[in-house]
C-alpha cells in the first residue's frame, strides 16, 4: 500500500541532487602520505558518456588507474582530465595527510575510523544545501564490525541536521568510471607530496600528469593547500575547519 504524502511535503521535481564518488590513495596505516578524495557531479551521465566515447575512440576498455600510468598512455589520461574539467558541475575535494606531521590514526585510534572521519568531512563540505546526494565509494575489505556505509550516511546527516546523503554504496572501481576518475585526481594530488618528499620521481609520467592536472586547475602547487570555487585540496591536521554554507574555507580539518 502506498503511503500518502501531503503535496506540500513533497520535494520539487527539480530539487538539486548529485552523485559523489569517493576514493583514497596510499595505505593509511603504513604510508607517510595518505589521501582521500571525492568528485561530485550534478549529472554524472554527461561525463560518463564522454568517457565512454574516449574509450571507444582509443579502444581502451581497461581500468583507468593512476598507478598503471605509463609514458605511452599519458595522452589518453590527459584527455580524460580535460573531459572532466570541461564538464559542468564537476567538483573535486581532497584531503592529504602527512602522517609525520599529523597522523589521523593517532587521533582516531584505528585506520577504519580515521578514514571514515576524513570521508565524512569531505562529503559534508562538498554538499550545498538543500542538495541531496548519493555516495559511491571504492570497495575495500573491512572487519565485520565496521559499518562504513551506514556510519558515513548517519554522521553526515547528523552534522548537516537534515537528509543530505540518501545512500552510500561501495563498488569495485573496475565497474565504475566515476571511481576511476576520483582515483586519478586524488592519486595525482598526493603524488606531488610524495615527489616533494623525495619518495617519488619528479620526472615520471605520473609526475607529468600530476603537474598537468595542477596546470589545468590553475594551481602552481598543492603543497600548502589550495582552493577555488569548485575544487579544494586541504592538508589534514588536528585543528578545526570553519564551514560556511558547507564549503571549506580554511586549511585545516574539523573532525569530531
Amino acid at each position: 500500500m502506498t503511503r500518502y504524502v501531503p503535496r506540500d511535503a513533497r520535494l520539487p521535481r527539480a530539487h538539486p541532487t548529485g552523485v559523489v564518488f569517493l576514493d583514497e590513495t596510499g595505505a593509511i596505516a603504513n604510508d607517510r602520505f595518505f589521501g582521500v578524495g571525492i568528485v561530485k557531479l550534478a549529472e554524472p551521465s554527461r561525463l560518463l558518456r564522454a568517457i565512454q566515447k574516449i574509450r571507444d575512440q582509443q579502444h581502451w576498455y581497461k581500468e583507468f588507474k593512476f598507478s598503471e600510468l605509463t609514458k605511452d598512455t599519458l595522452p589518453v589520461y590527459k584527455s580524460l582530465v580535460d573531459e572532466c574539467l570541461a564538464t559542468d558541475g564537476f567538483e573535486f575535494f581532497c584531503f592529504v595527510a602527512d602522517r609525520t606531521v599529523a597522523d589521523p590514526i593517532e587521533r582516531f585510534q584505528d585506520a577504519w575510523t580515521a578514514y571514515g572521519k576524513m570521508a565524512e568531512q569531505l562529503v559534508l563540505a562538498i554538499i550545498r544545501p538543500p542538495e541531496l546526494v548519493s555516495v559511491v565509494a571504492d570497495n575495500y575489505s573491512t572487519p565485520d564490525t565496521v559499518l562504513f556505509e551506514e556510519d558515513l550516511k548517519s554522521s553526515v546527516n547528523r552534522r548537516a541536521r537534515r537528509l543530505a546523503v540518501t545512500s552510500v554504496v561501495r563498488m569495485d572501481s573496475k565497474s565504475s568510471d566515476g571511481l576511476q576518475i576520483v582515483d586519478l585526481f586524488t592519486s595525482a594530488t598526493a603524488f606531488e607530496f610524495r615527489a616533494d618528499a623525495g619518495i617519488a620521481s619528479k620526472a615520471s609520467p605520473k609526475a607529468l600528469l600530476s603537474e598537468y592536472i595542477r596546470q589545468q586547475l590553475g594551481c602552481a602547487s598543492f603543497l600548502s593547500g589550495w582552493r577555488s570555487d569548485n575544487h579544494s585540496v586541504q592538508l589534514y591536521s588536528h585543528g578545526s575547519w570553519k564551514i560556511e554554507t558547507n564549503v571549506v574555507v580554511a586549511t585545516t580539518s574539523t573532525i569530531s
